[in-house]
């Protein structure tokens, strides 16, 4: 294995490392670990197909200890393929096989989220803020999962715990913006939405088209702050 190591170093391109564990798998089929670097030299030069198979023949020819590994490095690569159902899938079996790995059920959760499984992606994030309560992302996370299954005032207690973690998050202060506007709330959603816009002028624009600002559509106030 040192020879190996030796000339590996050698290798110039991605696709002469490829030929070259292609070569050493020829000479020792046995040592599947090599599927494993495959897989990782086809991931490198976006060849997601090749290195799904790689690591799925892995899986099925020898008991590795590191299983949730193989399944995230499996589920990334659908995912790149934008293939979400298929990453949401193995991310799963990651998870189950990783219980305590947090990164794995965040990417669980978003998973679920974009393909609209909201019931699978709150129980995510509420996990992670659970035993990471200052963790601001998962807290906005989880009030988006809340405001998609209709649960408003949950969905506004997470977003107000994730801008008091971070102020500066102009996404979060324009969700709290729609539900505020969405339950009739003027003052609290012209305050959000006033905070999103001098955080980010994006969303100056963004509201003009906003279809949950539709009961704010005649006030002057709204008319003026969405003027650029």
């Amino acid at each position: 294995m040192a020879i190996g190591r030796l000339q590996k170093r050698r290798i110039k391109d991605e696709e002469a490392e490829i030929a070259f564990y292609k070569k050493l798998l020829r000479k020792t089929p046995g040592k599947f670990v090599l599927l494993d670097f495959l897989a990782n030299a086809y991931f490198k030069i976006a060849e997601y197909t090749e290195a799904i198979h790689c690591w799925e023949k892995l899986l099925r020819k020898t008991d590795i200890k590191d299983k949730f590994r193989v399944f995230a490095r499996i589920a990334q690569s659908y995912e790149l393929l934008g293939e979400l159902e298929y990453a949401y899938y193995n991310y799963w079996k990651a998870m189950k096989d990783n219980p305590t790995n947090l990164d794995l059920v965040g990417k669980y959760g978003e998973m679920a989220y974009l393909l609209e499984n909201y019931q699978d992606s709150l129980n995510a994030f509420k996990r992670i803020c659970e035993q990471e309560p200052d963790n601001e992302i998962s807290w906005h996370n989880l009030g988006l999962s809340y405001y998609n299954l209709g649960f408003h005032d949950e969905a506004i207690s997470s977003l107000n715990v994730a801008s008091g973690l971070d102020s500066n998050g102009a996404d979060t202060w324009y969700v709290q913006a729609t539900i505020y506007a969405e339950n009739y709330l003027f003052d609290d959603a012209f305050l959000a939405l006033e905070q999103a816009i001098l955080l980010d002028e994006y969303y100056r624009i963004q509201a003009r088209n906003e279809p949950s600002f539709y009961s704010l559509s005649d006030l002057s106030l709204f008319i003026y702050m969405i003027k650029v």
